[in-house]
């Protein structure tokens, strides 16, 4: 990618209980969770950040979203309490970086994945600097992280998990 500048992003999603749906792998909840999730929406957008990466003058870049390490603390109090609780937030969380993401790059939206972008030396400085590290195995070292590219790029076919993705369309070990 070369060098890159990288601009702070103010995401704001609403909260789409489609998605969470999707995310949570089920279909339907009970009003409880429905409150639950509605009542902690606020409080995770506080921790959500959000940066677009591209070489100067270029519109091809990656958008990076992420919920702070306190976000996590959040999840892990509602697991303590009860596991319904911990899932239901766990799910809340990747929902809002879904959510951000999706509002970045309206196209990932319809097939509910990002294809994750193969970082450079550059981009991995750039996640560095946020405080961030980038693992080899496909993820940054926050429980709550979608990257991905900006504008759309395709599907699995550009997607750094393509070999090992579950629901990718790419034949394993290609």
């Amino acid at each position: 990618m070369g060098k890159l500048n990288a601009e702070k992003l103010s995401p704001n999603p609403e909260f789409d209980l489609f998605l969470y749906l999707r995310v949570s792998g089920t279909a339907k909840v009970e009003q409880h969770v429905i409150d639950l999730c509605e009542e902690h929406w606020e409080a995770f957008k506080e921790h959500l950040k959000g940066y677009r990466f591209a070489e100067s003058g270029s519109k091809r870049g990656v958008v990076l979203f992420f919920l702070e390490p306190a976000a996590e603390g959040l999840v892990e109090e509602a697991w303590a309490r009860s596991p319904t609780e911990g899932f239901a937030l766990h799910n809340l969380a990747v929902t809002m970086v879904m959510a951000a993401a999706a509002q970045q790059v309206p196209e990932i939206e319809a097939g509910a994945c990002a294809p994750l972008p193969t970082p450079d030396r550059d981009l991995k400085r750039r996640i560095e600097r946020l405080g961030l590290v980038w693992n080899e195995t496909g993820n940054v070292s926050v429980q709550f992280a979608v990257m991905t590219h900006d504008p759309y790029a395709g599907g699995c076919a550009v997607c750094y998990l393509r070999t090992s993705c579950p629901k990718s369309d790419v034949p394993k070990g290609a």
